[in-house]
């Protein structure tokens, strides 16, 4: 039997793990803790939100060492959210028929380029609301 690599099946990335690299896990576990958030995919999907507003391609992860989260709890179990991180996602990365494998590594870098952002823009930031004044001030100056 040939096995081909199929395109992206909702259901694939809902069940799939995603992890970024152990760098960018420890400051999304350091961020999740400093201020308070309960679920550890609320300063990835910021995190990935922050790599997606810049035009070039994330630079691979050096390894992937960091804790996996499932597609359906990183992205959303609602239908149209999941679908809808697909969508920005694979838009932005502008390859047609990627792989299962080939989205969790492009997601994978996202994560880790946009938490780079993250860390840099919160410096000293200490609560939810404080993140996101500094989120919304300083995101013009992130290349677009």
């Amino acid at each position: 039997m040939n096995q081909t690599s199929s395109a992206l099946q909702i259901g694939d990335i809902a069940r799939a793990d995603f992890r970024t690299s152990f760098a960018a896990d420890s400051e999304n576990s350091r961020i999740q803790k400093s201020l308070s958030l309960p679920f550890r995919y609320q300063p990835a999907r910021l995190a990935l939100s922050l790599s997606l507003r810049i035009l070039s391609q994330p630079s691979p992860i050096p390894d992937s060492g960091g804790r996996s989260i499932k597609g359906d709890t990183l992205f959303g179990q609602d239908e149209a959210d999941l679908t809808l991180w697909i969508a920005l996602i694979v838009q932005h990365g502008g390859q047609s028929g990627l792989s299962r494998r080939a989205f969790q590594d492009l997601v994978a870098a996202h994560w880790a380029r946009g938490m780079e952002i993250f860390s840099h823009l919160i410096s000293g930031v200490t609560t939810i609301e404080e993140a996101f004044t500094c989120l919304l001030k300083e995101t013009h100056s992130i290349e677009a």
